[in-house]
């Protein structure tokens, strides 16, 4: 029986007093999928919604169908104008229900899931949903004309996981940044240093310099003087 692979793309929670919980999800059929209708239509054309609720009693009571997948047709009333849509109704045990909404809740929707629907009922009748060959390539055929609801008998839903990234990964960086920190600042004021001192010898020499050049000069005015006094 052909498994049909479904991708979840927004979801909202409707709580109603005395009346069980239900997650409605809108969903697409999953990028590479096909399935064509016995309509003309391909599903993956068509927008979904998947209805999911809680088996509070947690058992399928000897039941092979966990819900139903449904075909709704094209309105062709003025008034009333909709294009052709998909449904998929699902029970679940309240456990894995529970997950489900906690998942939902935290902003995170099922990064895909796939149900099984559309198996032979009886040995005359044909499957709702089978394989056909067209141009070589093996595709899924609903026959939405006989078969507009299947029964679903299995589907599986698959949830993203956060993975934290390691801790001994995440302090590596910032320790060997910190010592790139420190060793940096001690060399700026190491050169700090050097450039005060340079400074101050500097500003020595130069004081040194001018008292010598000051000393020449009243030498050199008293020189003159007393030469003056002899001519």
């Amino acid at each position: 029986m052909p498994l049909v692979g479904f991708r979840p793309t927004k979801a909202r929670l409707i709580i109603e007093d005395s009346k069980p919980s239900v997650l409605v999800m809108k969903v697409v059929v999953y990028t590479g999928d096909t399935v064509r209708l016995a309509t003309g239509e391909r599903l993956e054309e068509l927008a979904g919604v998947l209805r999911i609720r809680s088996n509070d009693n947690g058992a399928r009571n000897g039941a092979k169908d966990l819900g139903s997948l449904v075909y709704i047709a094209e309105s062709e009333e003025a008034a009333d104008a909709a294009p052709a849509k998909y449904q998929l109704n699902i029970t679940m045990a309240s456990a894995k229900f529970d997950t489900l909404v906690r998942i939902a809740l935290s902003g995170r929707l099922p990064t895909k899931f796939f149900v099984e629907a559309g198996e032979r009922i009886s040995r005359v009748e044909a499957p709702g949903m089978s394989y056909e060959v067209r141009g070589g390539k093996r595709i899924k055929y609903w026959d939405t004309l006989a078969h507009r609801v299947l029964l679903i008998t299995n589907f599986s839903f698959i949830l993203p996981i956060d993975v934290p990234e390691a801790r001994g990964e995440a302090v590596a960086p910032a320790d060997v940044g910190a010592e790139t920190s420190v060793a940096t600042n001690a060399q700026v004021a190491e050169l700090i240093d050097d450039l005060l001192v340079f400074h101050g010898e500097t500003k020595n020499t130069l004081l040194a310099l001018v008292a010598i050049l000051g000393v020449l000069a009243v030498a050199a005015l008293i020189i003159g003087l007393v030469l003056f006094q002899r001519a």
